[in-house]
């Protein structure tokens, strides 16, 4: 019998094979997937949501970046490019199980993985309040929200404010130092 050319990894073996690796990859449903690169104006932009995060979400939560694993299931494994936990976890924390807010920058090559895999993903984590989408061609920003209860609803802004957290989110906020900033 043959082995497969692209093995399924549990999540021990992946976590194993990941830290031996110079680059990050993410395990989806098993299957391991290179971690994309981005631009300026992407990295500009998950700070900005970042810090947006940290001033609408005060302590015990804090925000993090794209260093940090969101664990979606038990064979999937993702990098957001931003987000709020709002457990008191140590700060040698890797992968976070229980994420409040997920946050998305969308790139040309990940827009269709990040609008309907990704979305779906983190729609079932139980302790997800909402997914955050920030486009990067046009300033248009989607939120999913939890109803509440096992029900989501999506409102976009592409002008003002979106109520968040103890505040407001604002396209300020989020397109602050980017070339998208004035668009």
């Amino acid at each position: 019998m043959r082995e497969p050319l692209v093995p399924q990894f549990d999540a021990d073996t992946y976590f194993m094979w990941e830290s031996r690796q110079r680059d990050r990859f993410e395990l989806h449903h098993g299957f391991v997937v290179a971690f994309a690169g981005g631009t300026l104006d992407h990295d500009r932009i998950a700070l900005n949501l970042r810090i947006a995060f940290d001033r609408l979400f005060p302590a015990p939560c804090r925000s993090f970046g794209s260093d940090v694993k969101v664990r979606a299931d038990v064979t999937t494994f993702y990098y957001p490019d931003a987000g709020v936990i709002c457990d008191e976890l140590p700060g040698d924390t890797a992968t976070i199980e229980t994420p409040h807010i997920v946050a998305e920058v969308l790139s040309p090559s990940t827009r269709t993985y990040d609008l309907i895999e990704k979305r779906a993903a983190y729609r079932k984590i139980g302790s997800v309040r909402a997914y955050v989408v920030v486009h990067t061609t046009q300033r248009y920003v989607e939120i999913d929200l939890r109803d509440g209860g096992d029900g989501w609803y999506t409102s976009t802004f592409d002008d003002g404010a979106f109520p968040l957290g103890i505040g407001a989110l604002t396209l300020e906020d989020v397109y602050r130092r980017s070339s998208i900033a004035q668009t």
